[in-house]
């Protein structure tokens, strides 16, 4: 049944089969044309005057109506009719009886996408912390059969990022936190620092080079976007009930992680355009399918300029911490041209490293 089933696949098909029977069991006349505006976003009646044919997905349009109307004529004959117009302004109304005749297909397409997520979540038992596992399919069979398959080596997926990570047994305490949008009280111990009592509203959750990090608003300063790295809490996470949740602005973690690498915004820093030399075809190559950040562009092809081989990208980016791992990171293989005080900061960091290996 599934071969034959409208509604399987995906795609613009899909789309289209879905919208054109969704608008069918309104019962109201229904045209291509209606049909394609609602796929693009436009108001009912843009497409009357104007030419559809050039629109995205037109082609899967006239696949898809037709194939809806003969499924609907199997299951109830004598179901469609249509306005007795032609070209364009044609247009087909459902009258059936049933409200969903289709109902079964739909639920069979439904069923096998909770199938296929089942043994997605089986797979990436491989990918995601045990502890997030276990916390969402506890005591469930589910869970017994993707132990059993971790145990035996029949698993197909797997991240190189170790999770056997301090408190990665949090991960799911807090991802609740903010879906039930709870306040939470707990010990946190930052480095170098002595240990306090924090009352956290946690907002956004950030994975960055293997560590887990919590963001949200704190009774410390800086209040908004205060940060918590999850291997850094002592003891017990508890609930507080009798302090109101702040919620984080809409889009305001989306702002605030979208011009850095990684979770810091250091004291000073601003945006600035960082231009970075390859020295090495392999290494332009890595970076043009691997880029730093969203805002990386090429500005230089690798190739032959004044007599040196090189290539050159560029970096919309505020500087940090994270930026300036990620660059030595790659050693002799990048080189920072602007600007000054970044190139100054990078060299300065190499002059004390070769210190080191020199008095060693």
């Amino acid at each position: 049944m599934m071969k034959n089933n409208i509604f399987a696949g995906s795609g613009a098909r899909s789309a289209f089969v879905n919208l054109i029977y969704t608008e069918l069991m309104k019962r109201d006349f229904v045209s291509y044309a209606d049909i394609l505006a609602l796929y693009c976003g436009r108001p009912k009646g843009y497409y009357t005057k104007m030419v559809c044919n050039g629109e995205p997905g037109y082609g899967e349009l006239k696949k898809a109506f037709p194939e809806v109307i003969r499924a609907l004529q199997q299951a109830c004959p004598d179901c469609i009719e249509d306005n007795g117009k032609t070209g364009k302004g044609k247009a087909f109304r459902y009258i059936g009886k049933s409200d969903d005749p289709l109902a079964a297909e739909r639920q069979a397409i439904e069923q096998k996408r909770v199938e296929d997520y089942v043994a997605f979540c089986k797979a990436s038992a491989g990918i995601l912390p045990a502890s997030w596992f276990s916390a969402y399919f506890q005591n469930t069979q589910l869970l017994l059969d993707t132990n059993r398959e971790l145990e035996s080596g029949s698993s197909i997926i797997r991240s190189s990022m170790e999770q056997n990570l301090t408190n990665i047994d949090l991960l799911p305490k807090f991802y609740k936190a903010i879906a039930q949008k709870q306040v939470l009280r707990f010990s946190y111990h930052p480095f170098g620092h002595e240990p306090f009592i924090l009352t956290f509203h946690p907002q956004f959750l950030k994975e960055y080079n293997g560590r887990w990090f919590a963001f949200g608003d704190a009774n410390r300063e800086p209040y908004q976007a205060y940060n918590v790295p999850l291997d850094r809490i002592v003891g017990e996470v508890t609930e507080v009930n009798d302090v109101e949740y702040i919620s984080a602005p809409k889009g305001f973690y989306q702002q605030y992680f979208y011009n850095i690498i990684g979770v810091t915004h250091e004291n000073g820093a601003k945006i600035e355009e960082v231009i970075i030399r390859t020295k090495s075809q392999y290494q332009h190559g890595l970076l043009l399918t691997k880029p730093l950040h969203h805002s990386q562009k090429e500005v230089l092809p690798f190739g032959e300029h004044d007599g040196q081989w090189y290539g050159e990208i560029r970096l919309t980016i505020e500087p940090n911490r994270e930026l300036r791992g990620r660059i030595l990171l790659y050693g002799e293989n990048l080189e920072v041209v602007s600007p000054k005080p970044l190139r100054e900061e990078i060299k300065g960091i190499l002059m004390q490293q070769l210190d080191t290996y020199f008095k060693s």
